[in-house]
């Protein structure tokens, strides 16, 4: 009996745990869900990873591999569970390179853009400029178009920002508001414009040359206020004032608004810019023909540009035709000529010593600047004086001066305020004089002249109660 029963346990199949799996076994064993070891617990708790070389991916993939094959009852080898071992594994053509940088500098570059600044240097000092005189021309038109935006945009703006009831006008039908305004405030700009030469004549009549820019400047300052405050006084703007102080709800702001805004000042500084301009029209080198011009000067040539000749080659035989014959010049005309480009050289370097620089250098950015520093600053200085005047005894009318009037007026403010426009009217005068301009730049003097304006502009606006 108990001999059999050992003869049929013996043909049991036994568990995979009991027995080590023989591999050339033909029993097939199936293990139990529970005998299976996950790929977790044979994961090696401490491991490097390398950063250059990704071995994490590669050793999940060979344990999920292994994990399978345990399932699936293949044959495979064991695994280490060593990561030396992972790692000399993996075969050295699957680990990246570091790239070899470059770092050889650009020497041909620098030698060629050194040799450029060359070759302009050398036209420039011979009067020559690299550029398109045209292309010039065209971004120069930014600076009219800046001044008709800034206009528009200043007339408008007493009517937006501080609407009051219509009031009768003191002017005819025939020549309404503001036509009196503009007209008188370009007729004292036209005056004061017209004294600049007689009045350095004078000063240099009478101070040394040194002297004679600065004293000449400061007279021309102090006679461009005076105007201003006689404007005030031609259109009565204290006779037809509804407050008794400045405000801006009162008539007689607009009236100084209009006064303020100076299009004669505008307008000649546009076009005295494209003059100055215009005396570079023979002088600009065409890009990519520098190298060419500087053989020429080189070579002693004479030949000017035929782009920018006043008689291009193919009008010159006509016009000598005319003139003298085929084959004739006239001796006048040669000598008109060189007399002509005699003084438009002279006068280009009158400008280069004013400037400090060639004046088709300077950047229309800073034009633009110049022509709103301008307007701002003839509005800003404009409103200081005026409402000081108007709160002096000095504007109320003669027949009224014996009234007793509401509130008491005094000379302080204008006191006050008609040194200080002096000063600043005055030193941003300096900054744009020869003996300063050239030692502090036009780019200092532009951003300069753009912050005295701007202050004087809300300062003005403030007297007047228009920020309140």
């Amino acid at each position: 009996m108990h001999r059999r029963v050992a003869q049929t346990v013996a043909a049991l199949p036994h568990r995979a745990t009991q027995h080590p799996w023989d591999p050339d076994s033909e029993l097939e064993i199936t293990p139990r869900h529970d005998d299976i070891v996950s790929p977790s617990s044979q994961r090696p708790t401490n491991y490097t990873v390398d950063s250059h070389t990704s071995t994490v991916p590669r050793f999940q993939s060979i344990m999920s591999s292994s994990t399978d094959s345990i399932a699936s009852g293949g044959d495979h080898p064991r695994i280490s569970s060593s990561p030396v071992s992972m790692h000399h594994d993996i075969p050295t053509s699957t680990m990246p390179q570091e790239d070899v940088v470059d770092t050889a500098l650009p020497e041909n570059n620098e030698q060629l853009d050194d040799e450029s600044d060359e070759i302009e240097w050398e036209l420039q000092n011979n009067g020559l400029y690299v550029g398109s005189y045209s292309r010039v021309i065209l971004l120069n038109a930014f600076v009219p178009l800046l001044a008709v935006i800034i206009f528009i945009v200043l007339a408008v703006l007493p009517d937006l920002a501080w609407p009051i009831a219509n009031s009768p006008s003191q002017y005819p039908k025939s020549f309404p508001h503001p036509l009196p305004e503009i007209v008188l405030s370009s007729a004292f700009f036209s005056l004061a414009h017209l004294l600049r030469v007689p009045l350095y004549s004078t000063a240099c009549f009478l101070l040394p040359p040194e002297s004679a820019s600065l004293a000449s400047t400061l007279l021309h300052v102090l006679f461009t206020n005076g105007l201003r405050l006689a404007a005030l006084a031609i259109l009565q703007v204290r006779h037809f004032m509804d407050y008794p102080t400045p405000t801006c709800q009162d008539p007689a702001f607009r009236t100084v608004w209009w006064l303020s805004l100076n299009f004669a000042e505008v307008l000649v500084a546009i076009v005295q810019g494209y003059e100055q301009l215009t005396l570079y029209r023979d002088v600009m080198v065409p890009e990519g023909r520098e190298s060419e011009f500087l053989e020429l000067l080189k070579a002693g040539s004479s030949t000017q540009l035929a782009d920018d000749d006043e008689y291009p080659p193919e009008e010159e035989a006509t016009h000598d035709a005319l003139e003298g014959g085929e084959g004739a010049r006239n001796v006048d005309t040669q000598i008109d000529r060189g007399l002509d480009r005699l003084l438009v050289i002279k006068t280009r370097e009158e400008l280069e010593e004013v400037y400090g620089l060639p004046v088709i250098k300077i950047p229309v950015f800073i034009s633009c600047l110049q022509r709103f520093n301008s307007i701002i600053l003839s509005v800003g200085l404009n409103l200081l004086l005026s409402s000081a005047y108007l709160r002096s005894p000095l504007s109320l009318p003669e027949a009224d001066q014996v009234r007793a009037w509401p509130y008491a007026s005094s000379h302080v403010p204008f006191i006050i305020t008609l040194p200080l426009v002096f000063l600043l009217h005055a030193s941003l005068a300096v900054l744009h004089s020869p003996a300063v301009l050239p030692r502090i730049g036009v780019h200092t003097a532009a951003y300069v002249g753009v912050l005295v304006g701007i202050m004087s502009f809300f300062a003005g606006l403030a007297v007047w109660s228009a920020l309140s």
